[in-house]
């Protein structure tokens, strides 16, 4: 039986009772440091989905523990697995199994469409380190990076496509670069899966080249968004192996995210948040 014991970032590592014991105080601690508004929340559907979301703010990627302890303190009813880089999951200790426990499933297309297929909401950032290595003057860009396998695994599922979108985050930190570049030469992709060999300036660290072991980041305040459903109920699980419906379907989510995004950011003072409020998106009263 020990060949078959559940590792950190395996399907049904989630435990439900630790995700309500410990998300209420996670949630309290990272939204009231980050004076978090969560809008759009009533587009969740009461069904397995596949949110979309971009990130920002390198290794910690703030607005994503903002939006899972929101969501995970909302009294869903499908519970939320989000998928994570395999570093993450590479040694068992205590981080690893926490993070497993609250829903960190490995970034594995087959793991993910069987917990889509067992009930479970799935979250995806496609951008990956492109996209939360993003240089500052781009941190209002949507940045998947040609990255559709989420279209591909939420055709083979039939589910909906959640977009989620946030802005703030790249505020917590200064990225200069995202040193796609040096990582080529370097074949961090190969070795480790990294596209991305930031520069950054970062507390207490000061300029960083590369992932540091954590970093404080500013209390920029975060918000997001969730954009209504995007059905995938007229189009075959076959379909998913047609570029051009996958490339098709994938335009049109970047289009609604990054419509969303240019609207925050134009409401938006630098590191201070939103400057106006508005109660048709708002959803924060968890």
């Amino acid at each position: 039986m020990g060949g078959c014991a559940i590792r950190p970032g395996d399907l049904g590592a989630y435990d439900d009772a630790y995700v309500q014991r410990h998300t209420p105080w996670l949630r309290r601690l990272i939204h009231g440091y980050f004076r978090a508004q969560i809008e759009g929340l009533e587009h969740v559907p009461d069904q397995p989905f596949l949110g979309v979301g971009t990130h920002n703010g390198g290794i910690l990627m703030p607005d994503m523990l903002v939006w899972v302890s929101a969501y995970h303190t909302a009294g869903r009813k499908t519970p939320l697995l989000t998928l994570a880089h395999d570093l993450l999951f590479t040694r068992e200790h205590g981080l690893s199994r926490a993070l497993a426990k609250l829903g960190g499933l490995r970034a594995d297309p087959e793991q993910a469409l069987r917990a889509l297929r067992s009930g479970y909401a799935v979250q995806v950032y496609p951008g990956g380190d492109y996209d939360s290595s993003k240089p500052f003057w781009r941190r209002h860009q949507v940045c998947f990076a040609g990255r559709m396998g989420y279209v591909r695994l939420a055709l083979a599922a039939q589910v909906p496509i959640v977009p989620v979108v946030s802005i703030g985050a790249h505020e917590t930190l200064l990225m200069l670069s995202d040193g796609r570049r040096i990582a080529e030469v370097l074949g961090l992709r190969q070795r480790l899966r990294l596209a991305a060999l930031p520069l950054q300036l970062c507390l207490p660290w000061g300029l960083v080249l590369g992932t540091p072991p954590g970093y404080l980041p500013v209390p920029a305040q975060i918000t997001i968004r969730v954009l209504p459903p995007i059905p995938l109920s007229g189009i075959s699980p076959q379909q998913a192996a047609d570029p051009q419906v996958v490339a098709r379907i994938d335009a049109s989510v970047r289009h609604v995210m990054q419509t969303a995004l240019d609207d925050l950011a134009t409401q938006r003072v630098l590191f201070w948040g939103q400057r106006r409020h508005d109660a048709r998106h708002r959803s924060n009263e968890l």
